[in-house]
C-alpha cells in the first residue's frame, strides 16, 4: 500500500489526523485506525442490545456513546487498580 493510500502513513492525502489534518475518518478507508495526540479511532464492535443501551444512558445523560464510554473505561480502570493494589 502506498503512503498516499495508507491512513496509518501521516501523509495529508490519508486523511490521518496525525498529519495535521482535522480528526475525521477518511471516506476510502471507513475501518481505518488512526491516532492523533488526544485521540485513537477504532471501530468497536457490540451486541445490539448493549449497543442500544449505551445509546439510551448516554442520550438521557446529554453524552455521546464514545464519551460515555470512556467515563465507564476510566471508572473500570480505577476500580481493577484498587482492587490489584
Amino acid at each position: 500500500m502506498s503512503d498516499s493510500a495508507n491512513p496509518a502513513s501521516g501523509n495529508p492525502a490519508s486523511g490521518n489526523p496525525a498529519s495535521g489534518e482535522s480528526a475525521r475518518a477518511n471516506p476510502a478507508f471507513p475501518d481505518a485506525i488512526w491516532e492523533s495526540d488526544d485521540c485513537v479511532r477504532r471501530m468497536v464492535v457490540l451486541p445490539i442490545v448493549l449497543a442500544e443501551r449505551l445509546a439510551d444512558r448516554a442520550e438521557k445523560r446529554g453524552l455521546s456513546v464514545s464519551d460515555l464510554l470512556v467515563e465507564y473505561a476510566e471508572e473500570g480502570l480505577r476500580r481493577d487498580e484498587a482492587d490489584t493494589a
